[in-house]
């Protein structure tokens, strides 16, 4: 799915009336199975960028087009069912539900994709082989170290068979190695099916693995 920003703006208000700029007029296109890194320092707006991309957030100013759908005119339920049918999202903090086994973290959001529970569990086994954690399967997310919690995030939004995956630091709490062969893997099944995946890392290696890699100076891609 190809992406299309088109001068995207967004501004926080930080007291008093006062207005932090994070995004100023940014923009750019990437190509329907292509990826892009992102990175710049803390504080950039590359989280934001990510949350607007997905309709988690809104810009003040700006049009997002996915193929020939602008996404920036669509309600926020409709943003909401673009975004399960299309997007995946790897979080930072994993965002895994404490309530659940393994398995059941990654097929719950599948079943509400539509998908049966037979071919639910299907990609949700073939995703933690992917990510070598398949024995973990009917494990209760709480006994998992915060490297395997990361892993299974990532596993859960491979699962998804989405158009376009957001990651945010996906591989922040692994160690060199397993990020390496994590994102190598990322990458090839994105590029394998066409899925766009754009990556927010402070990563070197990680950086250099995408197509393309841009920075945020001052709320604009460099």
């Amino acid at each position: 799915m190809k992406i299309t920003c088109n001068k995207i703006s967004k501004s926080y208000s930080t007291g008093r009336a006062k207005k932090r700029n994070v995004l100023n007029n940014l923009s750019f296109i990437l190509d329907k199975g292509s990826s892009l890194s992102i990175s710049g320092p803390s504080g950039t707006g590359k989280s934001t960028l990510l949350n607007i991309l997905s309709g988690l957030d809104d810009p003040d100013n700006g049009v997002i087009y996915f193929d020939n759908i602008c996404f920036s005119d669509l309600s926020n339920n409709e943003k909401t069912q673009f975004r399960l049918k299309n997007i995946s999202l790897i979080f930072q903090s994993n965002n895994l539900l404490r309530d659940f086994n393994v398995i059941e973290n990654i097929t719950l959001p599948l079943r509400y994709k539509g998908y049966t529970k037979k071919a639910s569990e299907k990609y949700a086994m073939k995703s933690l082989e992917i990510v070598n954690l398949a024995y973990t399967k009917y494990n209760p997310v709480t006994n998992l170290s915060g490297g395997e919690s990361q892993r299974v995030g990532i596993a859960r939004a491979l699962a998804m068979n989405s158009r376009v995956i957001l990651a945010d630091e996906p591989t922040g709490n692994l160690d060199k190695d397993t990020s390496l062969s994590i994102m190598n893997n990322l990458l090839e099944i994105c590029r394998d099916n066409q899925v766009t995946l754009i990556t927010v890392s402070h990563d070197e290696t990680i950086l250099s693995l995408s197509d393309n890699s841009r920075m945020i100076i001052d709320g604009e891609l460099i």
